[in-house]
């Protein structure tokens, strides 16, 4: 489950159910260049905070090409089926002395700014979260090295789990006993919102190819540039099958009042899914293995009408319906993702699941069948 902090966030790989415990600050950084060049026509000089815009658009550019090539790296290795491929573009495939020193960096910086953002508040506005975290902060950089020597145990039983879900994607869905994938061309998108302005900068890929008359996605949702060792994949390797998900996600629906209206005229409850769709891990878990697959659908059909009111980080939203949602989350006092309510037509709450720890749709189904009016 991931908490949703009002003034600071947790330091996440989005790697699974034991998250380091520090906590950082996103650091939001809007670029814009009012400088163009006009054919003959050069400035006479450059101010710093041009130069330095300049410097960010080339560093995400650059950020760009290498998330292009590691998407490239890790198609490559997913048509064949071949792990050992995979591995040296992942987080676990990180040689532990590179990937615990690069945490490590990672942690000091995070502790430092999220400390420092925290001494800002005034002591009588802090709550109990603040000051307790700000506690554990000043701990950890009284003495980093030994305090590490703690976080190493659950840092390699992440990568573990990470290893697993990879394995996972590759065993269902990978070409490699398919020749013919082998002939795929794949087109790579690095998706917009590379977040370059922090300690574990990070970056989403997709990847785009065709079989026969069949067309998939790979989604890289979780990529991170490890210090000292550069960018690899994270958490959330997706696959997805486009014509499958295009008939599960037509019986979904954003719009929270339409649905109001139609669960009425047919006298059905609204499930209302919650979600940070394309970067918390439990969230997309929840989409792939409950709320896409058949026999949820089936569920459903006679007793729901189905919303999602989504908070994506790395794809486009309307401001309207950014702000309708946040209204939601506040309405239904909704704090992690994912939250799924069951609601009356008239928005009365029912029951409520928070959190997937990755039970099947029949246990999931028989967790909403606690709902009383079902």
């Amino acid at each position: 489950m991931t908490e949703i902090l009002p003034s600071y966030t947790s330091c996440r790989l989005t790697l699974g159910k034991h998250p380091p415990t520090l906590t950082s600050m996103r650091i939001a950084i809007a670029l814009g260049l009012a400088c163009f060049l006009i054919s003959g026509c050069k400035p006479k000089s450059e101010t710093k905070a041009q130069l330095k815009a300049e410097s960010l658009v080339d560093k995400k550019s650059e950020a760009d090409r290498e998330l292009a090539h590691l998407g490239k790296m890790v198609f490559e290795a997913f048509i064949t089926g071949k792990m050992d491929a995979l591995q040296p573009y992942t987080l676990w495939g990180v040689p532990e002395p590179k990937l615990f020193a690069g945490m490590k960096q990672v942690y000091v910086v995070d502790a430092r700014i999220t400390s420092a953002r925290i001494q800002t508040i005034i002591a009588t506005n802090r709550t109990t979260t603040h000051t307790n975290e700000l506690k554990r902060l000043e701990a950890f950089l009284g003495n980093p090295t030994g305090e590490f020597e703690h976080m190493k145990a659950p840092l390699k039983m992440e990568m573990a789990a990470l290893r697993q879900q990879h394995e996972s994607v590759f065993r269902t869905h990978s070409g490699g006993g398919n020749p013919g994938w082998g002939k795929a061309a794949a087109s790579i998108v690095v998706r917009p919102g590379t977040f370059l302005a922090s300690p574990l900068p990070e970056g989403a890929v997709d990847i785009l190819f065709s079989e026969g008359d069949r067309s998939f996605q790979l989604k890289l949702n979780n990529c991170v540039k490890l210090p000292g060792h550069g960018w690899v994949l994270g958490a959330d390797l997706e696959f997805v099958d486009l014509a499958d998900q295009a008939a599960a996600e037509r019986e979904w629906s954003d719009d929270f009042p339409a649905s109001q209206v139609r669960a009425d005229e047919e006298k059905k409850q609204l499930l209302v899914n919650f979600t940070g769709s394309d970067w918390n891990s439990p969230c997309i878990a929840l989409q792939q293995k409950v709320l896409r697959t058949k026999d949820f659908l089936d569920f459903a059909e006679g007793r729901y009408v189905l919303v999602t009111v989504d908070f994506p980080r790395n794809r486009p939203q309307a401001g309207n319906q950014r702000q309708a949602n946040q209204i939601l989350s506040q309405e239904y006092d909704v704090k992690s993702f994912p939250t799924v309510l069951i609601l009356e037509a008239n928005g009365t709450e029912v029951h409520r699941v928070s959190d997937y720890n990755g039970t099947h749709p029949a246990q999931f189904i028989q967790s909403l069948k606690k709902n009383p009016k079902k």
